[in-house]
């Protein structure tokens, strides 16, 4: 019973962190998907040096560890003359690394439209950019929906790495309450079960999505 009245105590401070973690999510999903889709493109260039240099570029971003660009960014950056703040730090290195896998899932979504149909828009006469935007892209869209929402519950789980350069999100006030009731055990359980509800809950969400949009194909 004292358990859960120690989870009851503690729920508020770990929601207002629980808030500064959906709102890193979405700010690394505002960077990640619109750049995650550029890369798609450039990496498909018809110019073959274009093509190369992007695709080395996603390469080395789905390589490199995301704890390894976050510190690199943050205490590497100053040394150029660049400072940003932690939650800024978090964004960009995040969102690097959420384009670098988003990407990949966009192409995929973009092959996954048959040369029929950007042929029968070609002799309709539709500018290959009105037909990206309006034919190829939302039924691409649609197809990556579940891999794209898997990546944006993924980088929740890893938002959690904000931590380490003092973001206050959920993890961070968890780890302080356990500093000040020294009770880490109850608090990080509390905490991972927050993670747990919300990637559950998103994940049940997003499956209904997905069957609704194959009823309506």
């Amino acid at each position: 019973m004292i358990f859960f009245e120690t989870w009851i105590e503690w729920l508020p401070d770990l929601l207002l962190g629980l808030g500064v973690s959906l709102a890193l999510t979405g700010c690394v999903a505002l960077v990640g998907f619109p750049c995650g889709l550029l890369l798609a493109l450039l990496t498909s260039h018809k110019n073959a040096v274009v093509r190369a240099i992007f695709i080395v570029f996603v390469e080395i971003f789905r390589g490199i560890p995301l704890l390894a660009v976050i510190y690199l960014l943050y205490f590497g950056l100053p040394d150029a003359g660049i400072t940003l703040s932690a939650f800024m730090t978090m964004v960009v290195a995040h969102g690097l690394n959420q384009a670098a896998y988003s990407s990949e899932v966009f192409r995929a979504g973009l092959l996954h439209i048959g040369l029929g149909q950007r042929e029968a828009m070609a002799s309709l006469g539709i500018t290959p950019t009105k037909g990206f935007f309006h034919v190829v892209l939302p039924q691409a869209l649609r197809a990556i929906l579940g891999p794209l929402m898997s990546l944006l519950i993924m980088a929740f789980q890893s938002s959690s790495l904000a931590y380490t350069i003092g973001v206050s999100e959920l993890t961070s006030r968890a780890f302080s309450i356990g500093a000040m009731s020294f009770q880490y055990l109850e608090v990080l359980a509390l905490a991972g079960l927050i993670y747990a509800v919300v990637a559950i809950a998103s994940s049940r969400v997003v499956s209904n999505v997905e069957e609704k949009l194959k009823v309506n194909r």
